[in-house]
């Protein structure tokens, strides 16, 4: 996803919706006051920063002995919005797939970015090598891809079907066990949970534009031209109307599940 351009202000729509699971993780990590005062944070997939900015203040000290945190993204768009954010941030470009710190890191977070990484059974044990013994990673991504929100893509696509299934093969996750097999032979403490959230969206096509700003994005790339991502279009928001029908008092539910893992990393 590194080549893909993303729209800061189209991710932002449902700000609050996306926040919530970044601070229902960030509240399951253990503070000082248990002993934990990581001091070098690294934010796989920062995007616009508000996350990254959270975790800073979670960790903040009274004193100048703040933790260093990194906010890295692969995206241009996205970065730009976060530079405005916080100037005691430093905030880097990389690709996920290959980077590397410039040191061991304390805590590894990443909310909603690691899907679009592939090979996760190859990907965490890289991730997890970064890491000091008895640091800790947090990661939350979404595991939605059976929904209809997602299912229904396939269906528009029908007269696409190699162009979209190559591109909704670019965000993949792998079950909770093996996410537990994966961890467990470094890592002890592991934490593993699933949540469905029911988001409250306004207006007409509330789906769709949620959709739109992010698993939506490679699929529309991949169409052959404006003919077909507009047919493409209306159907999938017809399906999407039936499925998650807009209420009386121009609400729709939102049906959303995500998957959260915390571990520590054994110490050596």
């Amino acid at each position: 996803m590194s080549n893909t351009h993303w729209d800061p202000a189209r991710y932002s729509l449902f700000g609050n919706e996306r926040l919530r699971p970044a601070i229902d993780l960030i509240g399951r990590l253990p503070k000082a006051a248990s002993g934990f005062s990581p001091r070098h944070i690294v934010d796989l997939g920062c995007g616009p920063g508000s996350v990254t900015a959270i975790l800073a203040d979670a960790f903040a000290t009274d004193n100048d002995d703040s933790p260093r945190i990194v906010g890295v993204d692969s995206s241009d768009e996205m970065l730009d919005t976060a530079r405005k954010r916080s100037e005691n941030i430093d905030w880097q470009k990389a690709d996920i797939a290959t980077w590397q710190p410039d040191e061991q890191v304390d805590l590894l977070f990443s909310n909603a970015a690691l899907h679009w990484v592939p090979d996760h059974s190859t990907l965490f044990p890289r991730l997890l090598d970064f890491v000091r013994p008895g640091g800790m990673i947090a990661i939350q991504v979404p595991n939605n891809f059976l929904a209809p929100s997602h299912q229904l893509i396939g269906e528009a696509g029908m007269d696409w079907r190699k162009e979209v299934a190559q591109a909704m093969h670019a965000a993949r996750i792998m079950r909770p066990g093996d996410y537990f097999d994966v961890l467990a032979p470094s890592c002890d403490e592991i934490d593993l949970w699933q949540t469905q959230y029911c988001h409250v969206l306004n207006g007409p096509d509330a789906v769709y534009n949620w959709t739109s700003s992010t698993i939506l994005r490679p699929v529309m790339a991949a169409l052959p031209d404006d003919a077909a991502r507009a047919t493409f279009t209306a159907k999938y928001k017809e399906r999407l109307n039936q499925v998650y029908p807009i209420r009386d008092d121009g609400r729709t539910l939102f049906p959303f599940n995500r998957l959260f893992m915390v571990a520590r990393k054994r110490p050596s």
